[in-house]
Parts: structure tokens; C-alpha cells; sequence
């Protein structure tokens, strides 16, 4: 009788532990993604190789790196936004279906563990139709963007090129800030209709001659 009791002991923490242990980290997408890099002792930038990854909720390292970023990046508009949207795609909510987030890090490897002091930026985006994407929030890390001279910068373009990698079509309602619809039209997105605060960037599927 203590034999069966101690077997099954051993099978609930067993099932316990797989159930709940991180088996998998963050996905790496593209670890070949040109930003500029401020080089020690130097005035100019060149260029320097960062990953962008694809978080997974279910992974308790990556949501932890993203609750750090939500509450010890100062002056962040959007990081407390991804955070939460990340944790309702972990809870299975229905209205995050099949949302992911995306964050470009200066980490190289071991991303099993991913480390919120070496993530450069945050993405969140939903799916609006076929092979097409929407951006519900973008956040480039504000040690970057607050500095007059940041250890990195193209943070914000780097995470855009990584999209573009993924989908034909990406959409986004911008802030007024004319900073920031400037910043997207650069990155090749237009505004359509006229006046109408909806950006859109559309991949060129027949290259140009």
C-alpha cells in the first residue's frame, strides 16, 4: 500500500513539474538585424547585429523580462500595454487571439532566459487579415530615446524591418505627434486616406525595374 501511495506521490509532482516548468523561451526570429552601436571611446556610430525575438506567454522567464520593462522603464508610453497583452495571450483571452509580441535585443544566445536590461525595444501586434498585420503598440526602450547620444540607435526601424520580414502588409493608427507619423513615413509606410491618422506599409511583391 505505501509502495502505490509513494508512486502515485511521484507521478502528481512529476505532472506538476511538467505542467508548470518553462521548457521553451523566447523565439528567435532574425538575429541579423542592422542598428547603429556607439562605440566605446567614439563619437559615430557603426553598425552592429541584434536579435529579434518572438515572445512566448507561456514561458515564465519572458514575461518576467516583460514585467521589468513595464515597471522600470521611466517615461515608457506603451511597455505597461505589451506587458498586459502578453499576459492576457498566456490566460488564452479571446480578444488576444493569436496576438504575439516581438522584442529586439542586443542578447545573442541563450534566449530560454531572455534579459530585460538587454532588450532595446517591444512590439505588439494583432492579426487583421490574411498575411497582414496591425500594430497595437510599438515601444523603443527610453534610455534610447532620451539621450542625447544612446548606446544604440534605428531601434524603432530595426523592429519594423523584422516585420516587414514576416507579413505583406503591416497598419497602424500613430499617435499626432508629428515626430512619430515623420518616423514612419521614412520606414515606408503613407497615410490613407488623407487625413485619416491610418498608416500603412505594403510590401512590393513585383520588384521595381
Amino acid at each position: 500500500m505505501a509502495k502505490i501511495l509513494f508512486t502515485s506521490f511521484i507521478y502528481i509532482v512529476m505532472k506538476i513539474e511538467n505542467q508548470y516548468s518553462p521548457v521553451f523561451g523566447a523565439k528567435l526570429i532574425n538575429n541579423h538585424v542592422n542598428v547603429g552601436k556607439l562605440q566605446q571611446g567614439a563619437t559615430r556610430y557603426c553598425n552592429s547585429e541584434v536579435s529579434f525575438v518572438e515572445i512566448e506567454p507561456d514561458n515564465v522567464n519572458d514575461i518576467k523580462a516583460l514585467k521589468n520593462c513595464s515597471e522600470y522603464w521611466s517615461y515608457a508610453k506603451f511597455s505597461d500595454n505589451i506587458y498586459h497583452a502578453a499576459c492576457a495571450a498566456r490566460n488564452e483571452s479571446k480578444y488576444y487571439e493569436n496576438n504575439k509580441v516581438y522584442a529586439l535585443t542586443s542578447q545573442t544566445d541563450s534566449f530560454e532566459k531572455l534579459d530585460d536590461d538587454k532588450i532595446l525595444g517591444l512590439v505588439h501586434v494583432s492579426p487583421i487579415e490574411q498575411n497582414s498585420l496591425f500594430i497595437e503598440h510599438l515601444q523603443v526602450k527610453p534610455d534610447i530615446i532620451f539621450v542625447n547620444k544612446p548606446e544604440y540607435k534605428g531601434v524603432g526601424t530595426g523592429i519594423l524591418d523584422s516585420l516587414k520580414e514576416l507579413t505583406n502588409k503591416i497598419t497602424l493608427f500613430p499617435t499626432k505627434d508629428k515626430s512619430v507619423r515623420d518616423f514612419y513615413e521614412r520606414n515606408g509606410f503613407f497615410e490613407f486616406p488623407p487625413g485619416s491618422n491610418i498608416f500603412t506599409w505594403v510590401k512590393e511583391i513585383f520588384p521595381s525595374f
